[in-house]
């Protein structure tokens, strides 16, 4: 079998990132699976397992895309302001995509332990709220909206 050019390989790489994104933006973290992965590219699995040898590492995909979203449905103006923008944004029925960022995020941390994507998403959050409002309110802002929206997965 002849073996594939780096350019080759990273062409590739793109296009997975790009249909795990749509996936992403469309259905949501939960949707995003080796097997529709391989489906959709008609590819085998570990073709894409050569890719993202962890589905953690789907997350991959989403580095720098999913964080302006992110950023701009959060006041980082006070610790009020931010609980309660983040606890809007996570219930907002018009717009899933904070609320599939975030459990995307919860649930990479709650089955792999803090994956570095996610404690990544989670200390450039808290760097930009502790800017505001100082380390400790920032600290204890984000273990507040974590705690929270773990808590509300529960009534789910």
């Amino acid at each position: 079998m002849a073996r594939i050019t780096a350019e080759e390989k990273e062409q590739k790489k793109q296009m997975m990132d790009e249909l795990i994104f749509q996936i992403f933006l469309a259905e949501g973290w939960e949707a995003i699976t080796y097997d529709r992965l391989a489906k959709e590219l008609n590819v085998r699995k570990s073709s894409i397992q050569s890719y993202y040898p962890k589905n953690v590492m789907f997350a991959t995909a989403l580095q720098g895309r999913v964080f302006p979203v992110v950023i701009e449905k959060l006041d980082f103006s006070s610790k009020d302001g931010f609980i309660q923008s983040w606890l809007l944004a996570y219930h907002d029925e018009e717009s899933h995509i904070f609320k599939e960022v975030v459990k995307m995020l919860l649930h990479n941390i709650i089955k792999n332990g803090t994956s570095p994507y996610s404690r990544s998403a989670i200390m450039k959050l808290q760097h930009i709220l502790g800017k505001n409002i100082g380390e400790e309110g920032a600290d204890h802002a984000i273990k507040m909206v974590l705690g929270a929206t773990l808590y509300s997965q529960m009534s789910v």
